[in-house]
């Protein structure tokens, strides 16, 4: 599948058709193509893994209609952090949703070949995600990121390729994402 119908898969398959966050999109699509074996170019960034075709796209669906981007923009106070925004400092999130063109082209994505598997393992990522929140998101691509490069790697050596990248993984972070990897099947972390 193209990755403009794999954004909108992503987008179409929440709650509401909506999906909060750029960093959310970018790390269930960074899931679905290792999920897919699918390369769209992620490479280590501030967040994680990120990849620009998957910017670039979502701007296109954006500018063509196909999706509609709202943004927020947070207090840039640190001490007024509320629960909706994260630990990385953004002081905007994007909102995006379908349109009415967007769930148009869904019904024709939904007739393509490879549809079925991508659903399939959209509703695997969805399912094992007890917590849709962005943060553990990042969290759990960054080390997926880390072990997928290594072959396989300890905490302690998460810790230190990710100090390399600029990530900031603490130990208890390692382990609040383990059990959503190993529960994928992606990791097993030592």
């Amino acid at each position: 599948m193209h990755v403009q119908d794999l954004i909108l898969l992503v987008i179409g398959n929440e709650k509401q058709k909506r999906l909060r966050g750029r960093t959310t999109l970018q790390k269930k699509l960074y899931f679905l193509s290792v999920l897919n074996e699918t390369n769209l170019g992620f490479r280590p960034h501030y967040y994680g893994p990120y990849s620009s075709e998957v910017a670039e796209n979502l701007d296109i669906l954006v500018s063509t209609g196909f999706l509609k981007e709202v943004t927020e923009t947070f207090v840039s106070d640190a001490s007024t952090i509320s629960k909706d925004q994260n630990i990385f400092g953004e002081i905007r999130r994007h909102t995006y949703s379908m349109t009415p063109d967007g769930n148009t082209v869904m019904k024709e994505i939904e007739r393509e070949d490879g549809y079925p598997d991508w659903v399939q393992s959209l509703n695997l990522l969805n399912g094992k995600l007890s917590n849709n929140y962005f943060n553990t998101l990042s969290i759990a691509a960054k080390v997926h990121y880390i072990v997928n490069q290594q072959g396989s790697a300890t905490r302690g050596q998460i810790r230190e390729i990710a100090e390399r990248y600029g990530w900031n993984i603490k130990h208890t972070q390692i382990e609040k994402v383990r059990l959503l990897l190993e529960n994928l099947s992606l990791v097993s972390v030592e």
